[in-house]
């Protein structure tokens, strides 16, 4: 992603697009005059920077209002992971360190918090933490695991379908929640995906600290994610590479670009 200054309003827009992000979803942030364009990338790719510059001319393209001046560029990635155990060696293990994030897009916040919550009730003798997250948070996971399995096997056509239904629905209720809330829902048809599909995405890991995860490994790129960049989203990069040699900073190194 990429941070950036600008007089824009408080904006958030999620953009759903297999060339952008594939396999994921781009999103625009602006708060209080600091303002974030974000790609995440489900796929596994060569070249991920063009990614993050193709997205960049769509917002730029999109929001001519927006008059960045850009600061940074960051990246990271995620843990996805059923561990066999949440407690090892005496630790317990919470939020994305115990894998716990939405295995669709990548949520986690509440996951933090609550996982945090149940550990401190289990270390001051309230309630047993292992069972409790079987109760109250793995049922989610295990539906995000299922919603990842679908998503992997769509495009455009149905990301486009789903934002239309879901734009119709916040029309008639005033509210965009209810729809999404739908999608995070556990019921019987994701545990069935999950139990014959879902949980032969994970591989096997052994850790160096001994503890036993099924992790989601990242997915190999597909031929259409094989494009040559837009003349907009050269011209990014090459503002970056201009802001790079003027001071600007990234959170990774060239060699993860």
């Amino acid at each position: 992603g990429e941070i950036f200054t600008t007089d824009h309003p408080d904006h958030v827009a999620l953009h759903l697009d297999d060339k952008l992000a594939p396999g994921a979803y781009a999103y625009l942030i602006v708060i209080d005059g600091v303002g974030l364009i974000c790609t995440c990338l489900w796929r596994k790719q060569k070249k991920s920077e063009r990614f993050l510059n193709e997205t960049i001319a769509f917002y730029d393209e999109n929001y001519p209002g927006l008059r960045k001046e850009s600061i940074k560029r960051v990246g990271g990635k995620g843990d996805f992971s059923l561990p066999e155990s949440y407690i090892h060696d005496g630790r317990y293990f919470v939020g994305e360190a115990g894998g716990m994030q939405d295995f669709m897009w990548g949520f986690g916040m509440r996951y933090a918090i609550t996982s945090g919550v149940l550990a401190a009730n289990d270390i001051l003798g309230k309630m047993d933490y292992e069972s409790e997250l079987k109760k109250r948070v793995l049922p989610t996971i295990r539906t995000s695991i299922s919603n990842r399995w679908l998503l992997n096997r769509v495009g455009d056509r149905t990301f486009k379908k789903i934002c239309m239904n879901w734009y119709k629905d916040q029309q008639k209720r005033q509210d965009g929640l209810p729809y999404i809330a739908k999608l995070f829902r556990p019921d019987w048809k994701r545990k069935v995906v999950f139990s014959l599909f879902g949980r032969r995405m994970l591989q096997k890991k052994v850790l160096e600290n001994g503890r036993v995860v099924h992790r989601l490994p990242f997915r190999g790129a597909l031929p259409r994610d094989n494009w040559q960049p837009s003349q907009a989203a050269v011209a990014v990069g090459e503002k970056w590479r201009v802001t790079r040699r003027g001071g600007g900073t990234t959170s990774f190194s060239d060699e993860e670009e």
